[in-house]
This record gives structure tokens, sequence and C-alpha cells, in this order.
């Protein structure tokens, strides 16, 4: 029998959680305002700027499972993963700051030039710290439950980190003199401020021993082979890949909902775009306050079910906005409350389940490569938001939407089909994936034993959970045929 693990302080959670709220509070600033700075503040042709930004999204797609997989080789004396925080946060401030400094008076190619060094050069320091700090959680705690505890305040940062970049931003602008200062001023602060969350995370909190030791190498293998190989065996983890396929369809239909939002609430419900940040802030709330009652669902039940439950009750809310009026002021606030309800599974369970599939990718081939699994995760989740923002543009276009006027019957429908009942298909349809889902509570178990003694587990040995990787290697024949090194020393 394997030792229980040991639990994590509040202090250690609390200081993780930091790191969220400063990471979020850029993820959401240029979220909501970026492009709108671009445009009526920079001077900067909208064709221009989308352009420039679509040059460092195709890079944000490529460099994830790159970047992971640099992290899973790296060696030094702080960890695999930590010594990113403590040497990228500097930079990370200082690329956050640059890409609110668009220079006055740039001609629309030097302006496509400044746009796309700043945003690809952030996007570049975003992921070199945001997944290691991550892969960073997967590390400090091997407990089942215990990772749910850490998600809960991890998304309970990243959920203040997010209100805190859509609101402050906006005041931080109103209070400055002119708007091209007010925003270079915001957004010097915000990357300061992310900067000292995620160097007060590198500080605070250290990794567990066996992040320290030297990871398994192939000298044997170029780098385009051991990408290829370390991508395959990530690819064969059968709970990950059932995972990750849930999670997307998840982010897809959710992405529809925070894209179509707005144009409901101004067109279909017929309201101000005052109202819009209230919507906002009660489904946050909701989100917020329903964290900690989901880990004690969790507590009590299996991951993947809690998580099921959640979708169905925000499917349920998604499909009732379709049948709303406008004026529905007061039923769409009660709406708001059942599919944030739900909506708080998605922020706490996900994220926990990860590294348990980690766990079984280990058990399976002999040898834990954190940081390419969380960057094939990032790439599905940017995929599923780059889709749905294709779709609503797309949408928009079809239906003959005009911009500040009364919108016609078709385009009112087009706009109510992709905020509820479009977003509520792709929530169900994840849920016979989880329901597939594998790893209970007690397999995790029998999944820990096996990686801390080396020997598979007769369902391994079998065939269950998807036990061979790329050439029918399993642990325990890994270090026979050269496709991973055993358990124990990785």
């Amino acid at each position: 029998m394997t030792a229980t693990p040991p639990r994590l302080g509040t202090g250690t959670k609390l200081s993780y959680a930091v790191g969220n709220v400063g990471l979020q509070m850029l993820v959401a600033a240029m979220s909501f305002l970026l492009m709108i700075f671009y445009t009526d503040v920079a001077l900067v042709p909208p064709a221009i700027a989308g352009a420039a930004l679509l040059v460092g999204k195709f890079w944000d797609a490529v460099n994830d499972p790159l970047f992971g997989w640099m992290s899973d080789r790296t060696r030094s004396r702080h960890g695999r993963h930590r010594v990113y925080l403590l040497y990228g946060a500097l930079p990370l401030a200082l690329a956050a700051a640059a890409v609110w400094m668009v220079p006055p008076g740039l001609s629309p190619l030097a302006a496509f030039v400044w746009i796309a060094l700043t945003y690809t050069l952030f996007d570049t320091l975003m992921t070199l710290v945001q997944l290691p700090y991550s892969a960073l959680a997967t590390e400090l705690t091997l407990d089942y439950d215990e990772r749910t505890s850490l998600t809960a305040f991890a998304s309970m940062g990243a959920l203040l980190g997010f209100v805190g970049g859509s609101v402050l931003m906006p005041l931080l602008v109103r209070a400055s003199p002119d708007a091209r200062t007010g925003y270079a001023l915001a957004g010097l602060c915000f990357g300061v401020f992310a900067g000292l969350c995620v160097a007060w995370v590198a500080w605070r909190v250290h990794e567990p021993v066996h992040c320290l030791r030297p990871p398994a190498t192939h000298p044997q293998m170029s780098m385009a082979a051991s990408v290829q190989r370390t991508l395959q065996v990530t690819l064969h983890n059968r709970p990950f890949v059932l995972l990750v396929g849930a999670v997307g369809l998840v982010r897809l239909g959710l992405t529809l909902v925070q894209g179509a939002l707005a144009y409901f609430v101004v067109y279909r419900l017929q309201g101000d775009k005052s109202d819009l940040p209230r919507f906002m802030g009660i489904l946050l709330l909701v989100v917020g306050v329903s964290l900690f009652g989901w880990k004690r669902v969790v507590d009590g039940w299996e991951k993947s079910r809690t998580y099921v439950l959640g979708l169905l009750l925000c499917a349920a809310g998604l499909v009732a906005l379709y049948f709303l009026q406008p004026g529905q002021q007061v039923a769409m606030v009660a709406l708001l409350v059942l599919i944030g309800l739900g909506m708080g599974a998605h922020w706490i369970v996900p994220f926990s389940m990860v590294p348990d599939t980690i766990d079984h990718g280990h058990m399976q081939a002999g040898e834990r490569t954190t940081g390419m699994y969380l960057g094939f995760y990032g790439l599905v989740d940017k995929l599923a938001r780059t889709l749905a923002t294709v779709l609503i543009a797309g949408m928009l276009d079809w239906t003959g939407y005009v911009p500040n006027v009364p919108q016609g019957d078709l385009a009112l429908q087009g706009i109510a089909l992709m905020t509820g009942p479009l977003p509520a298909l792709c929530l169900l349809l994840a849920i016979p994936l989880l329901l597939a889902y594998p790893i209970t509570r007690a397999q995790h178990a029998t999944i820990r034993q096996s990686v801390d003694t080396g020997i598979a587990p007769p369902a391994l040995q079998s065939g269950g959970m998807g036990s061979t990787g790329p050439e029918g290697c399993t642990t325990r024949s890994a270090t026979q045929n050269g496709c991973a090194q055993d358990a124990r020393a990785a």
C-alpha cells in the first residue's frame, strides 16, 4: 500500500491562487478591450488590427504543445516548471504593458508590424509562464480530492482576476486625461501587477522533490522525433482524450455564449449596453459563490458525474434563454443564476481531472510528461475559442446583422440560437464523453500505487483504460523496448 500524500496548507493554496489573479486580469482586459483600443484609440484600421492579431493567434495555436514539451525536459535546480515563473515574471510584465502602447501616427504597415510583434511577444511569454504555472498545480499534490481543493482556490483567483480585468481597466482609462494615456498607464499597471503575482507564486510555492530530478531523456532522438513521440503517447491516453474532447465542446459552447450575450441583451431583450456589465456581474458572482459548493459535491461523488450535473443545469438555462421576450429582465436574471450555478462546475472540476489523466499516462508509458498534456489541452481550448468567434461572425453576416439599429427577424433568431440552444447542444454532446470517462476515486488510488511501485495493475495489463501507447508500450515493457523509462526512475 502507498502512503497517503500529504495535504497542502491553506497558505500554499492561497499563494498559488494569487498567480491566477494577475494572469486572468491580463486575459480579461485583452478579451474585452484590446480590439476597441486598437480601432477607436490607436486609430488602426480594423482589418489591419485583425490581421496583425491573427499572426499572434496562429503562433498561439502552435506554441502550446512545443512549450509543454520544453517544460517536461527542463533541467534546473528550481524545478521543471517553477523556473519559468522565476525568470518569466519581469519579461511578461514588460510585454503586457507594451501591447497597450501603440505609438501615434503610424502608417498602416508600421501599425501592423508593431501590433504583430508586441502581441506575439506577449503571447509567447504568456504561454511560457501560464503553461508551467498550470503544470505546477498537477505536481503539488497527488491526492485525488486535494487536487479539487487546490483547483477551487485557483478558480477563485481566476474569477477575481477576470472581474478585475473587465472592470478596473475602463475605470483607470476614464480617470486619465485622455484615452491613449489611460490605456498606456492601465496596461503598465496591469503588467506590473501580473508580474508581481507570478513572482509571488515563484517565491512562495515550491515544486516537490520529484520535479527537481532530471527528466527521462532519449538522446538518440531528434527534437522533432521526440516531440512527435511524446504527442503520440499523449493521444494514446484514453481518459485524457475523452476529457479534452468534452472540455473542448464545453469551451466552444461557453465561448459562443460569451460572444453572443451582448447582442442578445441589446437586441433580443431590447436592453441597454449598460445592462451587460450588470448581467455579467450577476453571472460571475453566482459562479464564484458556487465554486466551493461544487467542491463539496465532488468530495462525496465522482468528478465526471459532478461535471455532468453542472452541464445539465447550465444547458437547461441556456435553452430557456431562447424563449425570453423583450423586456423580461427579471427572467433573464433568474436564468443567469441557473446558468452560473452550472457553469461553476466547469470552473473547477475539469482542471482537477487533468492531473488524474496525467497520472494515468505516467502509469501507461512510464514517463511523466505534464507539459505536453497541458500544451495539448491548451491547444484544443484555443481552437474551440477561435471556432466560436468564426461562428458568431459568420452568423451575424449570414443573417444580415446591421449594427446600432433594430434587427430583422432572421438576425434576432440567429442571435438567440447562438446564445442559447447551440451552446446548450455543445454542452450536451460533451456528456457521453464524460460518462465514458473511466477514472474514479478508487481507480485513481490504483493508478497511484502502480506509479509508485512500477507494477502495472491487472486492468492495464489486460488492456483496460487504453493500456497501450505507441508501438504497444506498457509500463512493464517500456524499458525493454526503448519506449520509456521505468516509472520509478521517471
